[in-house]
């Protein structure tokens, strides 16, 4: 039910590590989307698209799939638009409720999405900006991807110790948007919530015989793939990458981060909280080439090779 091959696509036409599994069609779209796009979207994200070699000539998710059929390609590909997209088009990264003319803007993408040929709308609500969404946005847009016969599919909420409220927002969304919802890569993470999945099962089950078209898929490996600032509380996300790196570097700011980080707090989806620890972090990519040498080691290895303490274990490291 989910890839993420929308930009690789452009690189690897032939989608060599998809046939080679058997696959010959992907949906992709989780949250963000490969439209629409604006400039500013297009400046805030520079690093990625360079770092794939891909110029962003497009501006709409019509105009992406007109790249592709150009080009071709080797798999058949479908696309969800992606509520976070939409929300940066009309909001930009910024933790703030979007007026009644702004959201109407946001139905109107979504709409025009539709028409292009997306098969719903999508969210991944751990990720800022998209936590920042509350239930009615994302019922409104839902609800115009229904009038054309779209599905909702999510990453909900909380995959860990608020999965109970997460499932039950999906199916607030699916009920008032009278829309199908897909659970993407449903899990119940963190060992203090292994064998929760058969309650979580069964609560998804009991949706569907209260007349919900709900469902989930899932995937049977105990890992993640994301990138490193999923760690961070969303707080620190307000306004995008920039301001990020900035509050990174605020002495204050940091210690912040790292106390949040440590201490369970239902209020967010505290992935540090779901895994043992720093061994736990490999590093898969990297954009800077000068870290290439830390591919394939663990966060803990880094720290030794750096000849710095985790400073996620120690509270006392002078290196924070």
């Amino acid at each position: 039910m989910l890839g993420q091959s929308e930009t690789t696509l452009l690189i690897d036409k032939k989608a060599v590590s998809k046939l080679t599994q058997g696959i010959t069609t992907e949906i992709t779209g989780e949250g963000g989307s490969a439209g629409p796009l604006d400039d500013s979207i297009v400046a805030a994200d520079r690093a990625d698209y360079d770092h794939y070699l891909v110029t962003p000539d497009w501006r709409t998710l019509g105009g992406y799939f007109a790249r592709l059929e150009k080009q071709g390609i080797g798999i058949n590909l479908a696309s969800y638009v992606g509520a976070t997209q939409v929300r940066r088009m009309v909001l930009g990264d910024g933790d703030r409720t979007p007026t009644a003319e702004e959201l109407e803007r946001m139905r109107s993408l979504v709409r025009d999405a539709m028409h292009e040929g997306a098969v719903g709308v999508s969210t991944a609500l751990q990720y800022p900006p998209a936590p920042y969404a509350r239930t009615g946005e994302l019922v409104a847009l839902a609800t115009e991807a229904a009038k054309l016969g779209g599905v909702y599919a999510t990453h909900l909420r909380s995959e860990g110790d608020q999965i109970d409220q997460a499932i039950d927002e999906a199916i607030t969304i699916g009920r008032e948007a009278r829309i199908p919802v897909e659970i993407w890569h449903l899990k119940a993470a963190g060992k203090r919530n292994w064998g929760r999945m058969p309650h979580v099962v069964a609560k998804i089950d009991s949706a569907r015989k209260a007349g919900v078209d709900i469902a989930a898929d899932t995937y049977a490996y105990p890992a993640w793939f994301n990138s490193m600032s999923a760690f961070v509380p969303p707080w620190a996300h307000d306004g995008g990458t920039a301001k990020l790196v900035q509050r990174l570097k605020d002495p204050a700011d940091r210690r912040r981060i790292r106390r949040e980080m440590l201490t369970p707090d239902a209020s967010w989806d505290n992935e540090w909280q779901e895994i043992p620890g720093p061994s736990s972090v490999l590093i898969g990519v990297v954009q800077n080439p000068a870290l290439e040498p830390y591919m394939g080691k663990t966060l803990a290895q880094v720290a030794a090779l750096r000849r710095r303490s985790c400073p996620l274990t120690n509270a006392s490291s002078q290196n924070e």
